[in-house]
């Protein structure tokens, strides 16, 4: 143990430099609150006409819990990106929902999908929903709720990550901080499966995750989202199970009548090896899966480490190694992750941190980073993409980063923007890096 620990602190010491070379960073959008949102808590996607969709936590009417969002790019470059509000969810209809906290997926008809933190007809449980292109240009999209979560002991509550859509668009998988079986308070927490049949979408609770300690001391299980592989299998994180520090865990389908096998793939150990992730994981083109965790690593922001960003290998006997690409140190490398990487056809990790930059005004700890990981000749290295100064190109950048058109970085701000906004916290903004 005490060579493996050495081994991991040698490790740690090659990964404290990094290269902090600004690309160029364009505000796209900075919103306004009133009939406009504000404060995204998620990333956007886009579609293949080059339009970006995302949500927005607040805003969209006097009364508003939110909006869906487009943005569609300029007809000739260097002009502006041009908002759509698709939908306002609002205080005065609790039951259709309120506060898209996740991001969106679409189908492969355009269809949109997403989750509200809160609302539905229990009034606090959430739901999903899905959002339909008119048949002609200028009319209202279609929303309708496709699951209205319970709170009965049973299902899930208060989604707050982003769902995933399998490649035939008939089934939805996500997850729910609380809620199910568990014997936390309010529930554990579960991972859910919506299946279309007929028009109709039915969930099934594929796992509820049990609670880690006892009484009042006990904690849930996932705040991030699942991701799949071409098998079906369903993986993710949770942020307390197996040492009580997180784990990495996959669900397999259910055959002959079977449940969902539920396996912790990888749990973290020790505060060396980072731990508390709360996103989830991606896969790459070999079949790695890449995540962040929240805490762990090196010793520094606030004592509890700053986080890292790890790869998982699938050896041939089935289970998995672990290793660590990057240890956050909060010295202007950013720190504390809470968003999921995406990894590039070449290889390189993108991700944000949301604190932990060099910007000032942010509590003493930054206002969070973008950044990319690269490989050379085996050792992997952090470059700073770009460094959020807590004014009007955006801070807090609390959601996944998407790599668009010309290569081309995508992503959103929770906070930052148009500064009479929000008790002069801003009201977020929608951006683009150039690397």
């Amino acid at each position: 143990m005490h060579s493996a620990l050495l081994a991991i602190v040698a490790a740690f010491t090659t990964l404290f430099s990094f290269p902090h070379a600004q690309s160029q960073e364009t505000v796209l959008r900075k919103f306004q609150a009133g009939f406009d949102g504000f404060g995204p808590r998620a990333g956007v996607i886009f579609d293949s006409a080059g339009n970006l969709y995302g949500t927005t936590f607040d805003g969209g009417s006097a009364a508003g819990a939110g909006t869906v969002y487009r943005m569609t790019p300029p007809s000739a470059p260097g002009g502006a990106w041009t908002e759509t509000i698709l939908h306002r969810f609002s205080y005065h209809s609790i039951s259709q929902g309120l506060s898209p906290w996740g991001g969106l997926a679409m189908d492969q008809s355009g269809d949109l999908f997403g989750t509200a933190w809160l609302g539905g007809t229990c009034g606090s449980c959430g739901l999903v929903f899905e959002l339909s292109p008119p048949n002609r240009a200028g009319a209202r999209w279609k929303y309708q709720i496709i699951h209205d979560f319970q709170g009965d002991g049973f299902d899930g509550i208060n989604p707050l990550a982003n769902i995933t859509i399998d490649p035939t668009g008939a089934h939805i998988f996500g997850t729910t901080a609380s809620g199910g079986t568990g014997s936390c308070m309010g529930g554990c927490g579960t991972v859910w499966e919506l299946t279309k049949s007929g028009g109709i979408w039915a969930e099934t609770i594929i796992h509820s995750f049990p609670a880690h300690g006892s009484g009042e001391d006990s904690f849930g299980g996932t705040a991030g989202g699942v991701t799949l592989d071409g098998a079906g299998d369903v993986y993710g994180t949770t942020v307390f199970d197996g040492f009580g520090i997180g784990t990495v865990f996959e669900l397999s389908p259910p055959t002959q009548g079977s449940k969902w096998a539920y396996q912790d793939i990888y749990a973290f150990k020790n505060q060396a090896d980072g731990s508390n992730p709360s996103a989830g994981v991606s896969f790459d083109s070999h079949g790695d899966l890449f995540g962040t965790t929240n805490s762990g690593g090196v010793q520094g922001c606030y004592g509890s480490g700053c986080g890292t960003v790890f790869r998982l290998h699938r050896r041939i006997d089935g289970t998995w190694s672990h290793s660590i690409l990057y240890a956050f140190r909060g010295t202007g490398d950013g720190g504390t992750p809470s968003a999921s990487v995406i990894v590039s056809a070449a290889g390189n990790i993108y991700g944000t941190t949301q604190i932990w930059g060099t910007g000032n005004g942010c509590t003493g700890s930054g206002c969070g980073v973008a950044y990319v990981l690269t490989q050379s000749a085996g050792m992997w290295s952090e470059t700073v993409l770009h460094t959020f100064l807590h004014g009007a190109d955006g801070y807090v950048p609390y959601g996944e980063l998407v790599l668009g058109p010309n290569g081309l970085i995508f992503g959103a701000t929770q906070f930052g923007g148009k500064p009479a906004c929000e008790s002069g916290f801003g009201c977020g903004t929608v951006f683009s890096l150039t690397p």
